[in-house]
């Protein structure tokens, strides 16, 4: 596996993936594997609330929207942190795509892990897993205050 590292988190990255740019504000990391096909998006994003409310939060927006189909959501731990799994699928109207999404808030920083791919029946195995134990936070990427953020150049 290769590293991924932005100055502040590393991750170990799959065999097989490919990194592709993107220019999404907080998108720390996009990968692609045409072979499966499946998508990998890590990203970090400030906030000021946690968990259960982000929980809510997507859940409201779920009950709102009839293209999302939850599948599951809970609370699980990973290596010794607590995260949300919130595991939905959608059509885009020819096939249908599931995305599992793990989150993780951090010293004011949202860290969310996203895997999409076209199996509706496919079952969470380690692969997904050990790509998110593989996380090592060096430092927070942003620094909230003031009602704002501020990338943290503390790196």
């Amino acid at each position: 596996m290769t590293l991924f590292s932005n100055g502040f988190a590393t991750l170990e990255m799959p065999e097989d993936f490919e990194a592709v740019a993107t220019k999404e504000e907080f998108n720390d990391m996009y990968l692609v594997n045409t072979k499966i096909p499946m998508s990998i998006k890590f990203s970090t994003t400030p906030t000021l609330v946690g968990l259960p409310e982000i929980c809510d939060g997507i859940e409201k927006n779920v009950e709102t929207n009839d293209k999302i189909n939850l599948i599951t959501s809970d609370f699980i731990v990973i290596n010794d942190v607590i995260y949300y799994m919130f595991v939905s699928s959608f059509s885009d109207g020819e096939k249908e795509i599931r995305r599992n999404e793990f989150l993780y808030v951090e010293d004011d920083n949202l860290y969310i892990f996203e895997y999409t791919y076209p199996y509706a029946d496919r079952e969470l195995d380690d692969f997904y897993l050990n790509v998110i134990r593989s996380l090592k936070i060096i430092a927070p990427k942003y620094i909230v205050e003031n009602g704002g953020y501020r990338l943290n150049k503390e790196e």
